[in-house]
């Protein structure tokens, strides 16, 4: 079976999931929300990897910001996983875009939509917005309205980001169980990709 849990890449909670998840499924597999440049960049520094352009480098700087507030950096969740799949004796496997990849789409963006993404990211450090607890993982209705405003503000963003990453992780997912029908797969997402891999393969 597949079983997809939802993180919050900056949020102490995303750790009790993963404990969870262990205690609940004691997978064969655990496959993760990550590609391979990212996962080495990981290990070996610790954290994501500063390199690319200006506008990857402010959403990452937005993240660590994040991450100061609430004493878990950006991805640390995803690390964990790794090392506790590797613990108990469970395989790993990658699922996500390769991160280039990722990029070069963001950056076929309109200049014009990310320059204004760029603007209300950096808006967001000094002005105070909707109410949000940053340290936990956001409920299901409050990440569908915050998905549903984001792809209405940036649709070509949110198609590099969001739904292009979701189709790549959904195949890997697809091929891997039909390859190994039996393993029981512990899925390790952010929020904003839970619902749709639970649709696609739970």
């Amino acid at each position: 079976m597949i079983k997809v849990y939802g993180t919050s890449h900056v949020s102490r909670e995303s750790f009790d999931v993963i404990d969870e998840a262990f205690k609940e499924l004691d997978p064969d597999v655990v496959a993760l929300e990550l590609d391979p440049v990212r996962l080495e960049a990981m290990i070996q520094q610790g954290q994501t990897d500063s390199q690319g352009p200006i506008f990857m480098k402010i959403i990452q700087k937005f993240q660590a910001y994040i991450g100061k507030k609430t004493g878990v950096m950006p991805g640390t969740e995803m690390l964990y996983a790794y090392e506790k799949a590797r613990y108990e004796g469970a395989d790993v496997i990658l699922i996500d875009q390769d991160i280039r990849m990722t990029v070069q789409n963001l950056m076929n963006t309109r200049r014009k939509e990310r320059v204004k993404a760029v603007a209300g990211l950096m808006a967001s450090f000094v002005l105070p917005g909707e109410s949000f607890d940053v340290s936990k993982i956001p409920e299901d209705k409050k990440v569908a309205y915050m998905l549903q405003k984001f792809r209405e503000s940036f649709p070509g963003i949110y198609k590099a980001l969001v739904d292009d990453r979701n189709i790549h992780m959904t195949e890997a997912l697809k091929e891997y169980r039909e390859k190994n029908p039996d393993d029981d797969i512990a899925v390790f997402v952010g929020a904003a990709h839970k619902k749709e891999l639970k649709c696609e393969v739970e």
